[in-house]
Protein backbone atom coordinates (compact mmCIF):
# COMPACT_ATOMS: atom_id res chain seq x y z
CA UNK A 1 0.00 0.00 0.00
CA UNK A 2 1.42 3.39 -1.13
CA UNK A 3 1.50 6.28 1.98
CA UNK A 4 -0.65 8.99 1.77
CA UNK A 5 -0.49 11.74 0.12
CA UNK A 6 0.80 10.69 -3.42
CA UNK A 7 -0.13 12.33 -6.85
CA UNK A 8 -0.26 10.56 -10.34
CA UNK A 9 -0.81 12.42 -13.57
CA UNK A 10 -2.19 11.13 -16.99
CA UNK A 11 -1.15 12.77 -20.13
CA UNK A 12 -3.62 13.80 -22.84
CA UNK A 13 -3.60 12.64 -26.51
CA UNK A 14 -4.20 13.48 -30.38
CA UNK A 15 -5.34 11.21 -33.16
CA UNK A 16 -2.57 10.69 -35.88
CA UNK A 17 -4.69 8.76 -37.83
CA UNK A 18 -7.81 5.69 -38.15
CA UNK A 19 -9.79 7.69 -36.04
CA UNK A 20 -13.79 7.03 -36.91
CA UNK A 21 -12.22 3.82 -38.21
CA UNK A 22 -10.88 2.88 -34.48
CA UNK A 23 -14.71 2.70 -33.31
CA UNK A 24 -14.87 -0.10 -35.02
CA UNK A 25 -13.10 -3.56 -33.20
CA UNK A 26 -9.46 -4.56 -34.78
CA UNK A 27 -9.79 -1.37 -36.54
CA UNK A 28 -6.39 0.39 -36.07
CA UNK A 29 -5.48 4.15 -35.01
CA UNK A 30 -1.95 5.96 -34.48
CA UNK A 31 -1.93 8.16 -31.43
CA UNK A 32 0.50 10.22 -29.40
CA UNK A 33 0.51 10.99 -25.40
CA UNK A 34 0.65 15.22 -25.09
CA UNK A 35 2.58 16.88 -21.99
CA UNK A 36 -0.71 18.25 -21.04
CA UNK A 37 -2.06 16.72 -18.21
CA UNK A 38 -4.88 15.86 -15.87
CA UNK A 39 -3.17 15.36 -11.95
CA UNK A 40 -4.60 13.86 -9.13
CA UNK A 41 -4.01 13.68 -5.41
CA UNK A 42 -4.66 10.85 -3.13
CA UNK A 43 -5.00 12.26 0.43
CA UNK A 44 -6.59 10.82 3.56
CA UNK A 45 -10.15 11.02 3.75
CA UNK A 46 -11.80 14.49 5.08
CA UNK A 47 -15.35 14.80 5.85
CA UNK A 48 -16.81 16.28 2.64
CA UNK A 49 -17.74 20.15 3.30
CA UNK A 50 -21.74 20.10 2.83
CA UNK A 51 -21.92 23.33 0.77
CA UNK A 52 -18.98 22.55 -1.93
CA UNK A 53 -20.82 19.25 -3.91
CA UNK A 54 -18.59 19.08 -6.39
CA UNK A 55 -16.24 18.10 -3.66
CA UNK A 56 -18.71 15.53 -2.65
CA UNK A 57 -18.45 13.45 -6.23
CA UNK A 58 -17.85 9.92 -4.73
CA UNK A 59 -18.57 10.64 -1.50
CA UNK A 60 -20.55 7.45 0.18
CA UNK A 61 -21.20 5.55 2.67
CA UNK A 62 -18.09 3.93 3.15
CA UNK A 63 -16.20 7.68 3.86
CA UNK A 64 -14.69 7.88 0.20
CA UNK A 65 -15.20 11.18 -1.29
CA UNK A 66 -13.84 12.82 -4.99
CA UNK A 67 -12.93 16.58 -5.24
CA UNK A 68 -13.32 17.47 -8.97
CA UNK A 69 -15.47 19.14 -11.13
CA UNK A 70 -17.75 18.18 -13.92
CA UNK A 71 -15.51 19.83 -16.64
CA UNK A 72 -12.99 17.27 -15.64
CA UNK A 73 -15.21 14.10 -16.50
CA UNK A 74 -16.87 13.38 -13.28
CA UNK A 75 -18.91 11.14 -14.68
CA UNK A 76 -16.16 8.98 -15.98
CA UNK A 77 -13.90 9.56 -13.11
CA UNK A 78 -16.88 7.97 -10.82
CA UNK A 79 -17.59 5.21 -13.17
CA UNK A 80 -13.44 4.29 -12.74
CA UNK A 81 -13.45 4.64 -9.18
CA UNK A 82 -16.56 2.29 -8.64
CA UNK A 83 -14.94 -0.27 -11.30
CA UNK A 84 -11.55 -0.29 -9.16
CA UNK A 85 -13.44 -0.44 -6.06
CA UNK A 86 -15.11 -3.28 -7.35
CA UNK A 87 -11.70 -4.71 -8.19
CA UNK A 88 -10.31 -4.13 -4.77
CA UNK A 89 -13.45 -5.90 -3.01
CA UNK A 90 -13.10 -9.03 -5.14
CA UNK A 91 -9.62 -9.56 -4.25
CA UNK A 92 -10.96 -8.98 -0.98
CA UNK A 93 -8.77 -5.70 -0.34
CA UNK A 94 -9.88 -3.43 3.11
CA UNK A 95 -10.85 -0.20 1.61
CA UNK A 96 -8.75 2.72 2.60
CA UNK A 97 -10.86 5.84 3.23
CA UNK A 98 -9.22 8.48 0.85
CA UNK A 99 -10.17 11.53 -1.29
CA UNK A 100 -9.02 12.54 -4.45
CA UNK A 101 -8.26 15.90 -6.15
CA UNK A 102 -8.49 16.42 -9.37
CA UNK A 103 -6.29 19.52 -11.21
CA UNK A 104 -5.88 19.49 -15.13
CA UNK A 105 -4.00 21.24 -17.94
CA UNK A 106 -5.85 19.61 -20.41
CA UNK A 107 -8.30 22.93 -20.98
CA UNK A 108 -7.98 26.73 -21.79
CA UNK A 109 -7.60 29.10 -19.17
CA UNK A 110 -11.45 30.18 -19.71
CA UNK A 111 -12.17 26.07 -19.34
CA UNK A 112 -12.89 25.13 -23.20
CA UNK A 113 -11.35 22.29 -23.94
CA UNK A 114 -8.77 21.44 -26.33
CA UNK A 115 -10.14 18.24 -27.59
CA UNK A 116 -6.87 16.46 -25.41
CA UNK A 117 -9.26 13.48 -23.94
CA UNK A 118 -9.65 15.24 -20.48
CA UNK A 119 -12.06 11.80 -20.07
CA UNK A 120 -9.78 9.28 -20.79
CA UNK A 121 -7.35 10.93 -19.13
CA UNK A 122 -8.92 11.32 -15.86
CA UNK A 123 -9.91 7.67 -16.24
CA UNK A 124 -6.56 6.21 -16.00
CA UNK A 125 -5.57 8.90 -13.33
CA UNK A 126 -8.16 6.60 -11.13
CA UNK A 127 -7.26 3.50 -12.16
CA UNK A 128 -3.54 3.91 -11.64
CA UNK A 129 -4.09 5.76 -8.31
CA UNK A 130 -5.92 2.76 -7.40
CA UNK A 131 -3.11 0.67 -8.51
CA UNK A 132 -0.91 2.33 -5.98
CA UNK A 133 -2.98 2.97 -3.31
CA UNK A 134 -3.90 -0.45 -3.03
CA UNK A 135 -0.79 -2.25 -4.75
CA UNK A 136 -3.13 -4.23 -7.06
CA UNK A 137 0.44 -4.80 -9.32
CA UNK A 138 -1.38 -3.94 -12.62
CA UNK A 139 0.00 -4.21 -16.02
CA UNK A 140 -0.61 -1.45 -18.61
CA UNK A 141 -2.75 -3.42 -20.91
CA UNK A 142 -4.51 -4.50 -17.45
CA UNK A 143 -4.71 -0.55 -16.53
CA UNK A 144 -6.10 -0.41 -20.48
CA UNK A 145 -8.73 -2.46 -19.93
CA UNK A 146 -10.29 -1.10 -16.65
CA UNK A 147 -10.40 2.04 -18.08
CA UNK A 148 -12.57 0.61 -20.95
CA UNK A 149 -14.80 -1.20 -19.22
CA UNK A 150 -15.56 1.61 -17.10
CA UNK A 151 -15.58 4.63 -19.80
CA UNK A 152 -18.04 2.24 -21.87
CA UNK A 153 -20.55 2.60 -19.06
CA UNK A 154 -20.56 6.58 -20.00
CA UNK A 155 -19.50 6.25 -23.78
CA UNK A 156 -20.52 2.72 -25.01
CA UNK A 157 -18.70 4.16 -28.41
CA UNK A 158 -15.65 5.24 -27.13
CA UNK A 159 -12.81 2.89 -28.63
CA UNK A 160 -10.14 3.58 -25.80
CA UNK A 161 -7.31 5.09 -27.88
CA UNK A 162 -7.14 8.21 -25.44
CA UNK A 163 -7.04 5.22 -22.28
CA UNK A 164 -3.56 3.81 -24.43
CA UNK A 165 -2.17 6.51 -25.04
CA UNK A 166 -2.22 7.62 -21.92
CA UNK A 167 -0.93 4.51 -20.27
CA UNK A 168 1.65 4.11 -22.48
CA UNK A 169 2.68 7.71 -23.92
CA UNK A 170 4.45 8.19 -26.81
CA UNK A 171 3.55 7.23 -30.25
CA UNK A 172 1.05 4.36 -29.85
CA UNK A 173 -0.82 1.70 -32.62
CA UNK A 174 -4.09 0.79 -31.20
CA UNK A 175 -7.08 -1.96 -31.87
CA UNK A 176 -10.17 -1.60 -29.86
CA UNK A 177 -11.97 -4.64 -28.25
CA UNK A 178 -14.95 -5.65 -28.81
CA UNK A 179 -16.72 -3.73 -26.76
CA UNK A 180 -20.86 -4.26 -27.84
CA UNK A 181 -19.48 -8.11 -26.44
CA UNK A 182 -17.65 -6.96 -23.07
CA UNK A 183 -19.38 -7.76 -19.75
CA UNK A 184 -20.56 -4.66 -18.68
CA UNK A 185 -19.46 -4.39 -14.47
CA UNK A 186 -21.23 -1.98 -13.44
CA UNK A 187 -24.96 -2.04 -15.41
CA UNK A 188 -24.41 -5.64 -15.75
CA UNK A 189 -22.94 -6.66 -12.35
CA UNK A 190 -20.27 -8.55 -13.77
CA UNK A 191 -17.21 -9.70 -12.03
CA UNK A 192 -14.34 -7.24 -13.02
CA UNK A 193 -11.85 -10.17 -12.63
CA UNK A 194 -14.33 -12.10 -15.33
CA UNK A 195 -15.17 -8.79 -17.56
CA UNK A 196 -11.32 -8.86 -17.89
CA UNK A 197 -11.09 -11.94 -19.88
CA UNK A 198 -12.99 -13.46 -22.98
CA UNK A 199 -12.82 -13.48 -26.39
CA UNK A 200 -14.27 -9.99 -26.89
CA UNK A 201 -10.79 -8.68 -26.16
CA UNK A 202 -9.14 -10.55 -28.79
CA UNK A 203 -9.06 -7.90 -31.26
CA UNK A 204 -7.44 -4.94 -29.11
CA UNK A 205 -3.92 -4.05 -29.34
CA UNK A 206 -1.80 -1.37 -28.07
CA UNK A 207 2.04 -0.68 -28.42
CA UNK A 208 4.76 2.22 -28.98
CA UNK A 209 6.04 2.67 -32.35
CA UNK A 210 9.06 4.44 -33.12
CA UNK A 211 9.03 7.30 -34.95
CA UNK A 212 11.89 9.54 -36.46
CA UNK A 213 13.55 11.58 -33.58
CA UNK A 214 13.52 14.72 -35.41
CA UNK A 215 9.62 14.80 -36.93
CA UNK A 216 8.44 17.85 -35.60
CA UNK A 217 4.47 17.86 -34.41
CA UNK A 218 2.74 20.89 -34.15
CA UNK A 219 -0.49 21.45 -33.08
CA UNK A 220 -3.55 24.34 -34.05
CA UNK A 221 -6.30 24.97 -31.98
CA UNK A 222 -9.12 26.47 -33.51
CA UNK A 223 -11.05 27.62 -30.52
CA UNK A 224 -14.18 25.75 -31.33
CA UNK A 225 -14.71 22.68 -29.32
CA UNK A 226 -16.40 19.85 -30.41
CA UNK A 227 -18.79 16.66 -29.45
CA UNK A 228 -17.12 13.55 -29.99
CA UNK A 229 -20.22 11.27 -28.39
CA UNK A 230 -22.14 13.03 -31.25
CA UNK A 231 -20.18 13.32 -34.48
CA UNK A 232 -18.89 9.56 -33.48
CA UNK A 233 -22.61 8.33 -33.17
CA UNK A 234 -24.00 10.79 -36.42
CA UNK A 235 -21.05 8.95 -38.66
CA UNK A 236 -21.59 5.41 -37.38
CA UNK A 237 -25.61 5.73 -37.60
CA UNK A 238 -25.23 7.27 -41.13
CA UNK A 239 -22.59 4.70 -42.43
CA UNK A 240 -25.50 3.51 -45.23
CA UNK A 241 -24.74 5.45 -47.57
CA UNK A 242 -21.33 4.40 -47.48
CA UNK A 243 -19.54 0.81 -48.49
CA UNK A 244 -18.30 1.08 -44.39
CA UNK A 245 -15.77 -2.19 -45.17
CA UNK A 246 -14.54 -1.36 -48.53
CA UNK A 247 -14.85 2.60 -48.88
CA UNK A 248 -13.08 3.58 -45.69
CA UNK A 249 -12.56 0.54 -43.06
CA UNK A 250 -10.24 -1.35 -45.06
CA UNK A 251 -8.40 1.76 -47.19
CA UNK A 252 -8.23 3.41 -43.38
CA UNK A 253 -6.28 0.15 -41.94
CA UNK A 254 -4.06 -0.39 -45.11
CA UNK A 255 -3.00 3.68 -44.69
CA UNK A 256 -2.36 2.91 -40.84
CA UNK A 257 -0.20 0.13 -41.47
CA UNK A 258 1.80 1.98 -44.07
CA UNK A 259 1.94 5.03 -42.00
CA UNK A 260 3.42 3.09 -39.29
CA UNK A 261 6.36 1.51 -41.63
CA UNK A 262 6.79 5.26 -42.96
CA UNK A 263 7.59 6.35 -39.25
CA UNK A 264 9.51 2.94 -38.46
CA UNK A 265 11.84 3.64 -41.48
CA UNK A 266 12.13 7.75 -41.28
CA UNK A 267 10.99 8.31 -44.53
CA UNK A 268 9.12 11.58 -44.63
CA UNK A 269 7.79 11.25 -48.05
CA UNK A 270 5.76 8.39 -47.67
CA UNK A 271 4.90 9.99 -44.06
CA UNK A 272 2.98 12.70 -45.67
CA UNK A 273 1.30 10.27 -48.01
CA UNK A 274 -0.02 8.78 -45.39
CA UNK A 275 -1.72 12.14 -43.04
CA UNK A 276 -3.08 12.98 -46.80
CA UNK A 277 -4.80 9.85 -47.41
CA UNK A 278 -6.08 9.86 -43.64
CA UNK A 279 -7.53 13.20 -44.82
CA UNK A 280 -8.92 12.06 -47.43
CA UNK A 281 -10.41 8.86 -46.31
CA UNK A 282 -12.06 11.24 -43.59
CA UNK A 283 -13.48 13.74 -46.02
CA UNK A 284 -14.94 11.16 -48.20
CA UNK A 285 -16.45 8.85 -44.97
CA UNK A 286 -17.91 13.12 -43.96
CA UNK A 287 -19.46 13.61 -47.42
CA UNK A 288 -21.41 10.16 -47.16
CA UNK A 289 -22.29 10.18 -43.73
CA UNK A 290 -23.29 14.39 -43.35
CA UNK A 291 -20.78 14.64 -40.42
CA UNK A 292 -19.13 18.04 -40.06
CA UNK A 293 -15.12 17.33 -39.83
CA UNK A 294 -12.88 19.41 -41.39
CA UNK A 295 -14.90 23.16 -40.24
CA UNK A 296 -13.27 25.87 -42.21
CA UNK A 297 -11.03 26.92 -39.72
CA UNK A 298 -9.54 23.29 -39.80
CA UNK A 299 -9.36 23.73 -43.69
CA UNK A 300 -7.16 26.92 -43.27
CA UNK A 301 -5.03 25.25 -40.67
CA UNK A 302 -4.17 22.64 -43.04
CA UNK A 303 -3.87 24.63 -46.20
CA UNK A 304 -2.21 27.24 -44.79
CA UNK A 305 0.36 24.66 -43.29
CA UNK A 306 1.02 22.75 -46.32
CA UNK A 307 1.69 25.67 -48.52
CA UNK A 308 5.22 24.68 -47.09
CA UNK A 309 7.44 22.47 -48.23
CA UNK A 310 8.44 19.20 -45.57
CA UNK A 311 4.74 19.63 -44.00
CA UNK A 312 1.50 17.67 -44.09
CA UNK A 313 -1.81 18.26 -41.84
CA UNK A 314 -5.07 17.31 -41.18
CA UNK A 315 -7.61 17.14 -38.69
CA UNK A 316 -6.95 15.30 -35.09
CA UNK A 317 -9.65 13.22 -33.60
CA UNK A 318 -13.27 13.48 -34.57
CA UNK A 319 -13.21 16.79 -36.33
CA UNK A 320 -15.90 19.65 -36.03
CA UNK A 321 -13.76 21.70 -34.64
CA UNK A 322 -11.07 21.24 -31.72
CA UNK A 323 -7.60 20.09 -32.98
CA UNK A 324 -5.04 19.80 -36.32
CA UNK A 325 -1.96 18.50 -36.63
CA UNK A 326 1.01 19.07 -38.21
CA UNK A 327 3.63 16.86 -39.38
CA UNK A 328 7.13 18.67 -40.24
CA UNK A 329 10.47 17.88 -41.23
CA UNK A 330 12.64 19.18 -39.40
CA UNK A 331 13.64 21.94 -41.78
CA UNK A 332 10.66 23.56 -41.38
CA UNK A 333 10.52 26.92 -39.54
CA UNK A 334 7.28 26.35 -36.65
CA UNK A 335 6.88 30.31 -36.50
CA UNK A 336 6.08 30.49 -39.94
CA UNK A 337 3.22 28.27 -39.45
CA UNK A 338 2.41 29.67 -36.24
CA UNK A 339 2.31 33.08 -37.61
CA UNK A 340 0.23 32.43 -40.27
CA UNK A 341 -2.36 30.48 -37.96
CA UNK A 342 -2.84 33.40 -35.79
CA UNK A 343 -3.97 35.32 -38.92
CA UNK A 344 -6.13 33.33 -39.23
CA UNK A 345 -7.62 33.40 -35.87
CA UNK A 346 -5.98 29.67 -34.96
CA UNK A 347 -4.12 29.12 -31.49
CA UNK A 348 -0.66 27.68 -31.60
CA UNK A 349 -0.75 25.33 -29.06
CA UNK A 350 2.75 24.85 -27.79
CA UNK A 351 2.93 20.78 -27.01
CA UNK A 352 5.59 17.95 -27.00
CA UNK A 353 4.72 13.95 -27.35
CA UNK A 354 5.52 12.93 -24.07
CA UNK A 355 7.05 9.58 -23.65
CA UNK A 356 5.62 9.41 -20.15
CA UNK A 357 2.28 7.46 -19.43
CA UNK A 358 0.38 7.77 -16.54
CA UNK A 359 1.82 6.85 -13.17
CA UNK A 360 3.35 8.90 -10.40
CA UNK A 361 4.33 12.59 -10.35
CA UNK A 362 6.77 13.91 -7.53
Amino acid sequence: MRPLPFRVAAPGKLYVAGEYAVVTAGQPAILIAVDRYVSMTVTPAEPAPTDAPTAQLLANDHGVAAATHQSFGSDYALAAWLVMDKLRQERGIQRIAADLHFSSTLRSEAGEKYGLGSSGAVTMAVVTAFNELYDLGLSVIEKIQLGILASIEISPKSSGGDLAAGALGGWVYYQAPDRENLPRVLTGNAAVADAMTGPAWIPMRARRIPTPTDLQVLIGWTGSPAETDQLVSQATSNGGALNWDDAFLRPSAANVNSLILALGDEKFPLIHAGIRTARTLLARMAEHTATLIETPQLTALIETAELIEGVSAKTSGAGGGDCGIVLAEPTVDPAVIYNTWQQHGIQPLHLNVTQLGVGLKE
